[in-house]
């Protein structure tokens, strides 16, 4: 017997939402109240940081473990708001003055993306904590052509007890019949454990 499957693909990704932490423990994340949407993604990559383990008996690789640790998100922009970079970034800011210090700590925040794919449906995430590494900066004179906007920036993603991303499929809801959440309410506030979820979530959509 033979299945032909043929899957979807990404076409394009869509905004992006940041939501600084105020505060947080090992029980609760404490987050601003308003969640920032920004559209200006051009390119996003993810490389997961693993640990990772072989274990050799009787001249053959007897068992292989691999645990992500962490993930690290390379971030093409158009540009970023200047204050929300000077805020994550920790900077001593004066009315038109910015002081950039050596000592200047970093604030974490939640940061979430959406793609959506071939077949008409999407899929949403999460990353509960993130901390912005200070991208490279370059200048240029200008020319004849204008220059097509970009920046790059990396975030940091920082497991909170153990949960480093939450990702939301529409087409694994409607196969199962749920109730399929928006865009609007996936990205109402962060979502960092499996007790929080946007209402609606994992309800039969009685079909």
């Amino acid at each position: 017997m033979k299945n032909y499957l043929k899957p979807a693909f990404e076409v394009t990704i869509g905004s992006s939402f940041w939501d600084i932490i105020k505060s947080r423990t090992n029980t609760a994340i404490n987050y601003n109240d308003e969640v920032l949407e920004i559209p200006i993604i051009k390119t996003l990559g993810l490389a997961r940081t693993k640990s990772e383990l072989k274990v050799h008996a009787s001249g053959i690789i007897y068992e292989y473990l691999s645990q992500t640790t962490g993930a690290e998100i390379t971030l093409g922009a158009v540009a970023l708001p200047e204050d929300l970079v000077d805020e994550l970034e920790g900077t001593t800011v004066n009315g038109g003055y910015t002081f950039n210090k050596t000592g200047d700590m970093s604030k974490e925040f939640a940061f979430g993306y959406w793609g959506e794919n071939s077949d008409g449906t999407y899929m949403y995430y999460w990353h509960p904590v993130c901390k912005l590494v200070p991208a490279d900066e370059s200048h240029e004179t200008k020319k004849d052509d204008i220059p097509e906007p970009s920046k790059e920036f990396k975030i940091i993603i920082i497991p909170y007890n153990g949960l480093w991303r939450v990702k939301y499929s529409t087409k694994k809801a409607i196969e199962a019949q749920e109730t399929v959440i928006s865009i609007d309410e996936f990205f109402a506030k962060p979502i960092y454990n499996e007790t929080d979820l946007p209402t609606g979530a994992g309800e039969s959509s009685g079909a």
